[in-house]
């Protein structure tokens, strides 16, 4: 079963996003009428569809009242519908990334966390001050309250280059520096390395999420992936892997 496309004309009033239209065929799940339909047509309803590019997120904020991720929407034939932002609840926010990041499997997509092959997420569309958005884990009425989704996708990133602060009650927030691993003088030692990849690990399994191969982990942080925290219970310490 083919998986639907957003309807970029849906969003092209609340976002001003430009992307190319997809030529549909006869008989296609996406189409041509479902491209022209108004945003009255999906406000509120459940929405399905293949997730081909991850934005930078940035950085959560304990105190925030949602999560925001902006995806590039699409079919499992690479065919684009356009950006749209994806609003959650704080507990979902690194799950959701670590399961739509970059995994890259093959070489026939680039950019910030590109996949080979397109996963897919169902959310309710809804707009909030003006804007159009995908809630996963929201509820649409309470999500009428939240601020613009771009504000809160704003936010993240402004944390992000502003520095990593701790979402835990008591825990305190430091960075590591993957890139200084074995250097003279550097804190960052392989042996600490080795035991923050065991913890990811954990970490991963727990969510039911696939495991960081090494080379993949380092380039993904080399390649700027969102920054991955990782949780170190005993010293009540949040870690965030940086390459930098």
């Amino acid at each position: 079963m083919r998986f639907a496309l957003l309807a970029y004309a849906m969003f092209a009033a609340s976002l001003a996003l430009a992307a190319s239209r997809p030529a549909a065929k006869k008989g296609d799940a996406m189409a041509a009428d479902s491209w022209r339909a108004a945003v009255a047509t999906f406000e509120g309803k459940p929405v399905k569809t293949g997730v081909l590019e991850l934005s930078n997120p940035g950085l959560v904020s304990g105190d925030a009242p949602a999560a925001a991720v902006k995806i590039l929407s699409g079919n499992d034939k690479d065919e684009r519908g356009g950006e749209v932002i994806v609003l959650m609840p704080l507990d979902r926010f690194q799950d959701f990334v670590a399961n739509f990041s970059q995994r890259q499997l093959g070489s026939n997509r680039g950019g910030f966390g590109a996949l080979s092959k397109a996963k897919t997420i169902s959310g309710t569309f809804v707009t909030i001050k003006g804007e159009g958005a995908l809630l996963f884990g929201l509820d649409a009425k309470e999500a009428k309250a939240l601020g613009k989704p771009s504000e809160i996708l704003a936010a993240q990133l402004q944390l992000a280059k502003d520095g990593v602060q701790a979402t835990k009650p008591g825990w305190t927030a430091r960075e590591f520096n993957v890139a200084k691993v074995g250097a003279a003088g550097a804190p960052e030692t392989a042996r600490e390395w080795e035991r923050l990849q065991g913890l990811l690990a954990a970490q991963m399994q727990a969510a039911k999420q696939p495991r960081w191969k090494s080379k993949e982990l380092l380039d993904a942080l080399k390649a700027g992936t969102p920054r991955l925290t990782v949780d170190d219970p005993a010293a009540k310490v949040e870690w965030t892997l940086l390459w930098k």
